[in-house]
């Protein structure tokens, strides 16, 4: 056998090997990598800020203190976040999910809903099929008193 064969023939199994390694990576990677509450529910669904949003109200809770959004653009008021939210089919069945979670002003337009959710329920929201993706309902105001200022 020449010395060419040799290395292709030693080669497979280190490629073969690697594969196998990938597609179990790949595999597990739902599970250990992807963004989890500690109940486990995968927070893939949403966005960042909400999920930073439940962990300050995670850790607000185990500690006593009030809960402060680390986001300056990202308002809590009265334990809720104004939310948009995505719907994966009918926008309708996605209303009616997130007011069952505790949405409060819902309104809709095309497959958007907005309205203001409670933050214990972000987990819940990012379990929903009727979801597709959600974001905080972000603001930005200019400093000033006013029109003309």
């Amino acid at each position: 056998m020449s010395p060419s064969h040799r290395s292709v023939r030693s080669a497979l199994p280190s490629s073969f090997v690697l594969s196998i390694v990938l597609v179990t990576s790949l595999t597990l990677l739902p599970r250990i990598g992807g963004a989890q509450t500690a109940t486990g529910v995968a927070m893939t669904k949403l966005g960042p800020e909400l999920q930073s949003l439940y962990e300050a109200y995670r850790v607000a809770l185990t500690t006593g203190t009030p809960l402060v959004s680390t986001n300056p653009l990202v308002r809590v008021d009265k334990g809720g976040v104004v939310i948009d939210a995505v719907a994966s089919g009918d926008v309708e069945d996605l209303k009616k999910d997130l007011v069952a979670l505790g949405l409060e002003h819902a309104a809709s337009a095309g497959r958007i809903v907005s309205g203001q959710l409670p933050v214990s329920a972000i987990p819940a929201m990012a379990a929903l099929p009727s979801l597709r993706y959600a974001r905080a309902a972000m603001s930005a105001t200019k400093g000033g008193g006013g029109p003309g200022r």
